[in-house]
């Protein structure tokens, strides 16, 4: 035991004493006066009883006397004169006697009330001591409860230390390993400086190569057009001088001229991935396409003989693909992933060129900005981001303040973004500083962008199941979509503009595709192919022929009349 609990415990013995002294004192006279008075009790009753015996002898003693006197006075009065002093002087001694009765009664009285008056204030004072044992009992009770806590105090603290002295060890460990790892970091850190360096550079070089190769693909695409058009020229036609009709009637293609029709019936249904079909886009040729599933796949697809035949798989995303984007030279395919990041694939080779990573939500869209070397993306975490692929680096954040579903591109500094607020926003990337010059707001939440080929007017899909048509001089809305039944399927569903801007295809909730006339702001006609379950994206193909379709059951339907 400690000397600390030795010395509160005599603390509380002495204190104990103190007070048990303290209340004895102040009944000791009381206690001694009435041991006192008890003993004089006994004495005046002792004398009380003497007195009484000489009180009756005497009356004996009277009486005789009385008779004796009586007896005399007949018989003669000889002695007579003796007789009545000596009668005398026993009747002053019983009256002395009767006087020293008198005051002792009155002093049994006095003593009888003074007993009484000792007796209230000892049964008072044993009262007093009862509670003052009771409270002793309490008192003692709560400092055995006291000395148990301080015990089991005394155990936690001993404990505490202990456990102290096993997280300083721990922490002594921790700081070494802390200091190893340090090192270690510093190490690494100077590794990977030194291996960023040499990347940078086989990027250089890399870059340095594609470039030459581009610009020899393009030099060969040069002269291959001007042997065309040179062959075309030295070429004679002969008009049948019988046959109506002008020299526009031979079969001499005209260059940027399309016929658009809305198909009518499915000619391929493919299961395309092995989890939900996201996204769907053509290249700008309308010979290739490319689809993006949450198995973390991207797909490329070439339409041979009216049918569409796997190209090949690009992979390297590490979550669902929510976006696809071809370059104007489709040599480049983008995607955007739920893994925060965009990638970059080369569509020659299927080979990952460039992954951007700095999001910190879901990137759910992502373009080329009107050049193969910078890229905008829009992300979950309600900013935008754009990129250069020739350093693989972010050049710019724009904080849009909502979630962005959808970008459409007006040229290489003007943006449009649709965002999880309802508003669509209208971005001038020139300067310094974003910012959006125009904002419009619609009826619910917007899930789909798409600019006409001419850039005159763009499409916004939004969750009110509406479609509204902007002009993009005004900025306004000048017409809205709607159809019964229609419902889109998710926040990032997509609708397109076909290739003249005459008609609108959307996919609906209950696997209709949807298609509008935009002059007569009528529904033209819903194609049934899907299952129930949401069609998530279309896509018209550049040449105005034939539709995609893709769905949440793995479905890419390929349509067209031909």
């Amino acid at each position: 035991m400690s000397g600390d609990d030795r010395s509160w415990r005599l603390k509380i013995i002495q204190d104990l004493q103190e007070r048990n002294r303290r209340e004895c004192e102040v009944f000791a006279p009381l206690i001694n006066s009435h041991n006192r008075l008890l003993e004089n009790v006994d004495t005046y009753k002792t004398r009380y009883n003497r007195l009484q015996v000489e009180v009756e002898k005497l009356k004996a003693e009277n009486e005789e006397l009385k008779l004796q006197i009586n007896s005399g006075v007949g018989s003669g009065g000889g002695s007579g004169n003796d007789r009545g002093e000596k009668s005398l002087h026993l009747e002053q001694k019983i009256f002395r006697l009767q006087e020293e009765l008198t005051e002792l009664h009155r002093k049994k009285g006095e003593n009888a009330q003074l007993l009484v008056d000792l007796n209230g204030t000892l049964k008072e004072k044993e009262k007093q001591a009862l509670a003052a044992e009771t409270r002793i009992k309490e008192l003692e009770g709560r400092v055995k409860d006291l000395t148990e806590r301080c015990e089991g105090l005394e155990q936690q603290v001993n404990e505490s230390c202990t456990v102290r002295q096993c997280l300083n060890d721990e922490l002594v460990a921790l700081q070494m390993a802390y200091t190893i790892l340090e090192n270690r970091f510093r190490n690494l850190e100077q590794d990977n400086t030194d291996l960023v360096t040499r990347w940078m550079a086989q990027k250089q070089e890399l870059a340095n190569r594609m470039n030459a190769e581009n610009d020899a693909f393009r030099d060969r695409q040069r002269e291959d057009v001007q042997k065309k058009i040179q062959e075309a020229t030295d070429k004679q036609i002969t008009v049948d001088p019988g046959r109506s009709g002008s020299v526009c009637d031979a079969d001499i293609p005209v260059v940027g001229a399309f016929v658009v029709t809305v198909p009518s019936r499915a000619l391929q249904s493919i299961e395309a991935h092995e989890g939900e079909v996201n996204a769907i886009r053509w290249t700008p040729s309308g010979r290739v396409f490319a689809t993006g599933g949450s198995d973390r796949k991207l797909k490329l697809w070439e339409i041979r003989s009216g049918k569409a035949e796997i190209k090949g798989v690009l992979v390297g995303s590490n979550a669902g693909v929510m976006s696809v984007e071809f370059d104007t030279e489709e040599n480049l395919v983008l995607a955007a992933s739920n893994d925060f990041a965009c990638r970059v694939w080369t569509c020659t080779d299927l080979r990952l060129r460039s992954t951007l990573t700095g999001h910190s939500g879901k990137a759910l869209a992502a373009k080329f900005l009107n050049d193969s070397n910078r890229v905008i993306s829009g992300s979950h975490d309600r900013t935008l981001k754009l990129w250069d692929l020739r350093s693989i680096a972010c050049t710019r954040t724009i904080f849009a303040g909502s979630s962005c579903n959808d970008l459409a591109v007006l040229d290489g500094s003007h943006i449009v973004s649709g965002h999880f607020d309802r508003t669509v926003r209208f971005w001038d990337t020139r300067g310094d500083t974003a910012k959006a010059i125009k904002e419009l707001t619609l009826g619910g939440r917007v899930t789909a962008l798409d600019l006409s080929t001419d850039k005159s007017c763009l499409l916004a899909c939004a969750r009110d199941e509406t479609i509204s048509i902007i002009d993009m001089k005004t900025t306004s809305v000048t017409t809205t979509l709607s159809a019964d039944g229609f419902r889109t399927t998710t926040d990032w569903s997509r609708a397109v503009f076909s290739p003249d801007a005459a008609y609108v295809a959307a996919g609906s909730l209950d696997g209709g595709l949807y298609v509008w006339d935009v002059s007569s702001e009528k529904l033209h006609s819903v194609l049934k192919e899907h299952r129930v379950g949401g069609i998530m994206a279309c896509a018209w193909n550049p040449n105005g022929r034939s539709l995609l379709s893709c769905d949440k059951q793995r479905t890419v339907v390929y349509w067209s009349d031909i």
